[in-house]
């Protein structure tokens, strides 16, 4: 929500911000709006939250890669489940219009058709993880809400997001694969690059800024209303490739030296249930709404880089 913020603000909306630092430990940065440290599990807290609120982006979610997936799903799916209940119980009582919930195209991860549109959700099998299963249930909740109380709604369903903001973490895939490539290539200047499962699974990344304009801008707009749409950069690549293409940048940039050998990769290890491939048809939110992703990959990816070469220049950059 970082990235969304500063676009309602300029919408002239007033926000009210709430956040736990679960993942990360408190950040500490000047906010020009409300902000509120607490946990949503809590439903009394959330309850004060609500009062004079007239719309929700509900964006909280334990989030991880692969790997933590697989290592916390019992506090994915239950927390997030309480979390995103006690906002809907509280939507209702203080007479909230509408919720726009930020998904995720992990919904589709059992889906074998590609591009995914909309409405092959209905018509996959139900998710094998329990995230994509906790997004999936959560977007079931506001459209229950929406039949039984009349809370309007929007469905955001986020393909690959790549932020700057992002870091990865010592252990593989606890964080999301692009921030894992960054810190291991140009940070630790791993080769072979230890990679999770074959490196041929193919992924739309999705530039961070190109999702939170969606999201500020048609959250609230009457043409989202009971609507879910899909938000990605139809461009695929898989793992190999993109870890080539961050490699290749790099040293482009100077960020590795000139001579390093080509990059090569070692298995980790493997997911039976990763998805092999997963690309979004996203022309319902370009024929409705006139959005499309207009940063690709390689540029998304020189962003990323260029933020590292400036964070190295102000000798702020640290790789543990």
């Amino acid at each position: 929500m970082q990235q969304v913020v500063p676009l309602l603000l300029e919408q002239g909306l007033d926000v009210v911000g709430v956040d736990n630092f679960v993942r990360y430990g408190v950040i500490e940065r000047q906010r020009d709006y409300e902000f509120t440290q607490g946990d949503l599990t809590d439903g009394t807290f959330v309850d004060g939250l609500m009062k004079g609120v007239d719309g929700v982006i509900q964006g909280a979610a334990l989030i991880y890669g692969v790997a933590g997936f697989h290592q916390y799903p019992a506090d994915i799916l239950s927390k997030d489940m309480v979390l995103h209940q006690n906002i809907l119980w509280s939507m209702h009582k203080h007479q909230v219009e509408k919720i726009a919930y930020i998904s995720s195209s992990m919904v589709y991860e059992r889906c074998s058709i590609h591009p995914s549109s909309e409405e092959m959700v209905m018509e996959s099998l139900i998710p094998s993880t329990d995230y994509g299963l906790s997004k999936l249930v959560g977007e079931r909740l506001v459209r229950a809400f929406h039949r039984q109380y009349g809370i309007k709604y929007v469905i955001w369903r986020p393909f690959n997001i790549i932020t700057p903001y992002e870091t990865g973490e010592k252990i593989q895939g606890m964080s999301h694969v692009f921030a894992d490539f960054i810190r291991n290539i140009v940070g630790l200047q791993k080769n072979p690059l230890p990679i999770i499962g074959t490196g041929d699974q193919v992924r739309c990344f999705t530039w961070i800024e190109d999702v939170a304009a969606a999201i500020a801008d048609y959250s609230f707009d009457g043409r989202t209303d009971n609507e879910a749409f899909n938000l990605g950069n139809q461009e695929p690549i898989t793992m190999k490739e993109l870890a080539l293409l961050i490699y290749g940048t790099a040293k482009e940039m100077s960020l590795l030296p000139p001579e390093t050998d080509e990059l090569s990769f070692e298995t980790l290890e493997e997911y039976g249930d990763d998805v092999v491939t997963r690309v979004p048809d996203v022309a319902k939110a370009e024929q409705l709404l006139g959005w499309k992703a207009q940063v690709k990959v390689r540029e998304s990816v020189r962003h990323c880089l260029e933020r590292i070469k400036l964070q190295l220049d102000q000798g702020t950059n640290e790789v543990e």
